[in-house]
């Protein structure tokens, strides 16, 4: 008997091994998987890192290595038919994907088709050799052609060589040209020019605003090119939402576009997207989801929203190898998710399949977009178990737990996506709960701190004890004099000037006081009010600070020497240091509250340092004032003079630098040419 329990127990515990080497093996399979693959899959995390992650798509076939596609240029998919325009071959290719016969449409009178576009019942093409819009029935009969528009609304030298097109459910087309900046060309059904549709903005730089101000009419023709940017491609979706991309712009090369043609898409708005300036293509699944292309052959994938959820593809450099592409042109989508990709140079076409997890993703992202967090919890966690970095992951199980009433766990994940209002949200619960249970313990507190200063107030005046101190040190006694100079400044300044207080070394540890505040204003915030640095260094915030603060102290010398200033510069360095004050002596309190309040009250830390910041700046003004003996007119003079040689000393300092990298270039490729000619 007891042979046969010990027999069942190490078969038991062999299982058990078992088991936990294919679980391992499960779990690391999408990675080994990732590692033959031919391309790598991205996402982002919550503090905008790329992160390799499991395989979204996987190449199941590569399709029309036979068909000898010439340059073709756009691709799409409708009923379970893929339309291509071959515009090397000049005609559209119409594939059926069940039967896999190839049938030709266009093929006598298209000269070079770039945009092709299916409805229910006609296939519109762009061609831009021949300036027009061909119509064709579904059986590749040509049934008109829509020509530059004759509306003198248009422009007599207005471009019309149509490169893509759609046509919503009215009829009404919409139609990137080639070199058209006023934005997409929209004609109803009859071809009748109805006006330019969501044409994009042009920003101005600090440049352009520096030009408009000091250059001529002619210098400005000749330096502003402000033209805004065409659009490279154009695609619609099921809900008749015009999408665009562009060429050559940062942070909002997607656009979704409403029926006025303003923009929607929230990060796309605000210039924050994460996008590349190269994209070329964009295809909409029925869900909204968007997937985008780049002439590298990058797919990037996005949500209805515009948050991105993987990056996948890429160039074929060495080698030509499935899933990657020597010239992308276009991309698709059908109904089912597979992701169709146009190669131009080779003529081929690569179908993607979705995986398991992006399945799992996308199941999520549908109840996360319904409002239903906590049927998609489970679905969030599932997706972390594939991948633990994803931001929308994170953000979608921090919502599930918010509203199951999890605060803690949902501020948790909300700073793992680095969401600071849903973050701000939770804690602002997690607050208000630790309130109401310790209410009365505050309460308490609070009132034992004040029979404390009560008490100690009394036995002051009644001599019990001393309520000042003497301090025997004069350095530490000029470091302290700092916070005489926010009751009476005027005094202050007068001491340091007859040096009476105030030395070089107590202003130089006020100065290191001060920066040292400054990395705590930078680094010390708390998650909601962060300054978000992730780029930035502690050298580089001490270097912007100290810089500007020392090039102030040199330019104010110089300044006031021509000026009959009577301040020297150990006077000024000293006085510069203790107009700080306000900032030094209670920033640190503001940035502690930073740990207490919500996003809702925000404005309480903002306008608590903007009052620190001109507290300190009209005791600079004073200071000014003050050591030079100027009157109020003079002072102001004295700092606009001030600014403006720092902004000469920086201006000089960059041309002496690129001149003298220019320098050591030259003579590096000198010394380069004469080592060559030795050998």
């Amino acid at each position: 008997m007891r042979s046969k329990n010990k027999k069942n127990k190490s078969g038991l515990k062999n299982a058990t091994k078992l088991f936990g080497v294919l679980l391992v093996l499960f779990m690391f399979y999408n990675q080994l998987f990732a590692i033959n693959s031919a391309f790598l899959t991205y996402t982002i995390s919550g503090k905008n890192e790329w992160k390799i992650t499991q395989d979204a798509y996987v190449v199941s076939e590569v399709l029309f290595k036979d068909l000898d596609l010439y340059y073709p240029e756009d691709i799409f998919i409708k009923d379970n038919k893929m339309y291509i325009a071959d515009a090397g071959n000049a005609r559209i290719v119409v594939f059926d994907m069940v039967t896999r016969e190839a049938t030709y449409v266009g093929d006598m009178s298209l000269f070079q088709p770039t945009g092709v576009f299916v409805d229910e019942t006609y296939i519109y093409v762009a061609d831009p050799g021949t300036s027009e819009v061909v119509i064709f029935d579904k059986s590749g009969n040509e049934i008109r052609r829509l020509g530059r528009p004759t509306n003198p609304l248009f422009g007599e030298t207005a471009n019309f060589k149509p490169k893509k097109l759609v046509v919503d459910k009215r009829g009404n087309f919409y139609i990137v040209s080639e070199g058209t900046f006023e934005g997409v060309i929209q004609l109803d059904q009859n071809g009748e020019f109805l006006g330019y549709f969501g044409a994009n903005t042009v920003g101005i730089t600090f440049l352009d605003k520096f030009i408009d101000i000091f250059y001529t009419k002619e210098q400005k023709e000749k330096f502003l090119n402000r033209i805004p940017k065409p659009y490279t491609n154009i695609t619609i979706d099921t809900k008749g939402l015009i999408y665009t991309v562009t060429q050559k712009e940062h942070g909002s090369a997607i656009k979704k576009h409403n029926t006025i043609g303003l923009n929607i898409l929230p990060p796309s708005k605000e210039g924050r997207m994460v996008d590349e300036p190269n994209f070329i293509d964009i295809a909409v699944d029925t869900h909204g989801r968007m997937f985008a292309l780049t002439e590298t052959g990058l797919i990037y994938e996005y949500d209805s929203e515009g948050n991105l959820l993987v990056s996948f593809g890429g160039r074929a450099i060495a080698t030509e190898r499935n899933g990657l592409f020597t010239v992308a042109s276009a991309i698709a989508v059908d109904d089912e998710g597979k992701v169709y990709v146009l190669d131009k140079e080779r003529g081929l076409v690569h179908v993607f399949n979705p995986t398991q997890y992006i399945h799992t993703l996308h199941k999520a992202l549908e109840l996360y977009s319904q409002g239903k967090y906590l049927e998609s919890k489970k679905l969030w966690e599932e997706v972390m178990i594939y991948d633990g970095y994803s931001k929308i992951a994170h953000y979608g199980l921090g919502k599930a737990y918010f509203q199951e009433g999890n605060y803690r766990a949902a501020a948790e994940e909300f700073k793992k996506a680095y969401a600071k209002r849903d973050y701000s949200d939770a804690y602002w619960e997690i607050r208000n709960e630790f309130l109401q249970k310790n209410a009365g313990t505050i309460l308490l507190a609070f009132i034992i701190l004040i029979v404390l200063f009560v008490l100690l107030d009394e036995l002051s005046k009644r001599g019990v004890i001393k309520k000042r101190a003497t301090i025997r040190s004069k350095l530490l006694s000029d470091i302290l004099y700092i916070k005489n100079i926010l009751r009476h400044p005027l005094d202050t300044f007068y001491y340091i000037q007859r040096r009476k207080h105030g030395s070089m070394l107590s202003a130089t540890i006020i100065y290191l006081l001060f920066f040292l505040v400054i990395q705590f204003d930078y680094f010390g915030r708390s998650f909601i009010f962060n300054l978000n640095v992730q780029d930035r260094s502690v050298g580089f915030v001490l270097l912007a600070s100290f810089a500007p603060t020392m090039l102030w102290v040199f330019a104010n010398y110089l300044v006031s020497s021509i000026n009959d200033g009577r301040g020297t510069l150990r006077d000024i360095y000293i006085f510069t240091a203790y107009s700080f004050a306000p900032y030094i002596l209670f920033q640190p309190f503001v940035i502690l509250l930073t740990y207490i309040l919500t996003y809702n009250e925000a404005f309480i830390v903002s306008f608590a340092s903007i009052i620190l910041i001109a507290w300190s700046a009209v005791l600079l003004f004073t200071g000014v004032k003050e050591i030079h003996d100027y009157g109020v007119r003079d002072t102001v003079k004295s700092i606009l003079l001030t600014l403006v040689w720092i902004f000469v000393i920086i201006l000089v300092y960059s041309i002496v630098y690129m001149l003298w990298d220019q320098l050591v270039q030259t003579l590096y490729a000198i010394v380069q040419e004469v080592l060559y000619r030795a050998r």
